[in-house]
């Protein structure tokens, strides 16, 4: 059997000497055979181990998560990723300082659970999520690149669409459990914002997050997640004084029905009030070819296309 020094070890596996060292004292990844002068010696399982912990990482998984797997499940999740298009770092590097270790940490266990569809574990990191995070880091920390690597797994063919929706409910849950429990906060604005989406459950969590985002900057808002008819929804939100009307373009697509978009559009601002913003979530459907003027000619609509800019939205508000 071919045993190596820690410096044969870390040319072989392409992790630095110190590296090795932390793998092995904080997390137990391997434990290698010491020779007489006291001396690490790793083995062919060693170097192995290693390789596969090292390209995992690079994947963007935590080795806190993944150093105690034994090299048959290691080979397995490795497997997993290499039989389809390399799936994307959970973060980027540039933002990696931002986010914060544990978040990263926990992003990794639960991308993780998803892989290999633990309900129990998803929903265990998410709530501690809950507790450790505002909800403004657990919208755009947690949520959004969790879902977002969800779509991937589902893109590839890693999941099915309806382990994708047991996992997005799970989700949906937990930030609803958030979203709820400061509802009793004092706001600290006099803007009110109403928010409602369609049934679709990703769309769901888009605006979710964006009332969690609200909820951060103690502006008072209302979410609503029932089948409103266009007249109710108006009625609703004049009730409420409400200053801006969130609502997800796919219930806009949804409840033109025959008409074009623009044409839904304009009955919504014939039936609210002239100083109340509506903020369309997600990408503006293109049903006829005028949809960007009609936009541009309209104040009271913004298109708003991702959770981040409805943030950057709201902390100038």
């Amino acid at each position: 059997m071919l045993e190596s020094s820690i410096q044969v070890a870390s040319r072989l596996c392409g992790v630095g000497v110190h590296t090795l060292r932390a793998w092995e004292k904080r997390y137990g990844a391997v434990t290698p055979q010491r020779s007489d002068n006291g001396r690490r010696i790793y083995s062919e399982d060693d170097i192995c181990k290693l390789q596969m912990l090292n390209q995992l990482c690079s994947y963007g998984n935590s080795i806190s998560a993944i150093a105690n797997y034994s090299n048959v499940e290691l080979s397995k999740l490795l497997e997993k990723f290499n039989n389809k298009e390399r799936v994307r770092p959970i973060v980027n590097e540039g933002v990696r300082d931002l986010v914060g270790e544990n978040t990263l940490n926990a992003l990794s266990h639960l991308l993780l659970a998803v892989d290999t569809f633990k309900l129990d574990v998803i929903s265990h990191e998410l709530s501690k999520q809950v507790r450790a995070l505002n909800p403004q880091e657990l919208a755009l920390n947690v949520i959004v690149p969790l879902m977002r690597e969800i779509k991937v797994r589902v893109n590839q063919g890693l999941l099915t669409s309806g382990q994708e929706m047991a996992i997005l409910s799970i989700i949906k849950f937990h930030s609803s459990e958030i979203l709820y429990s400061t509802f009793r906060q004092a706001a600290r604005s006099n803007k009110v914002f109403v928010f409602y989406n369609s049934d679709n459950v990703t769309k769901e969590l888009d605006v979710i997050c964006c009332a969690l985002i609200c909820s951060y900057y103690r502006h008072r808002n209302f979410y609503f997640a029932n089948n409103l008819s266009l007249d109710i929804l108006c009625q609703t939100a004049e009730a409420l004084d409400a200053n801006y009307l969130v609502v997800d373009t796919r219930y806009v697509i949804l409840n033109a029905n025959q008409e074009s978009v623009t044409q839904y559009l304009l009955k919504l601002v014939y039936k609210l009030k002239h100083d109340m913003r509506i903020l369309l979530l997600g990408d503006v459907p293109m049903d006829v070819p005028m949809i960007d003027e009609f936009l541009r000619k309209n104040s009271q609509f913004k298109c708003i296309s991702s959770v981040l800019q409805f943030d950057e939205l709201v902390k100038t508000i």
